[in-house]
């Protein structure tokens, strides 16, 4: 199963949490999220540039090739 960006962000941020307040032990889990959500929305910038800006489709639109 294949997480959303969205997803991935909630997740983030429920790990930030459990650091906080559950100690630095726990550090890796939020690194992991943080890292995977970097790279994702650094993944769809790259491809918006390389679009020259088009908006993206929307999901479902389109068929799987």
């Amino acid at each position: 199963m294949s997480l959303s960006l969205n997803d991935l962000e909630k997740g983030r941020r429920i790990a930030a949490l459990v650091v906080r307040y559950c100690g630095e032990k726990y550090f890796p889990l939020f690194d992991r999220f943080d890292r995977e959500v970097r790279e994702r929305a650094s993944a769809a910038d790259r491809i918006e540039a390389a679009l020259g800006g088009e908006s993206p489709a929307k999901p479902g639109k389109r068929g799987r090739p």
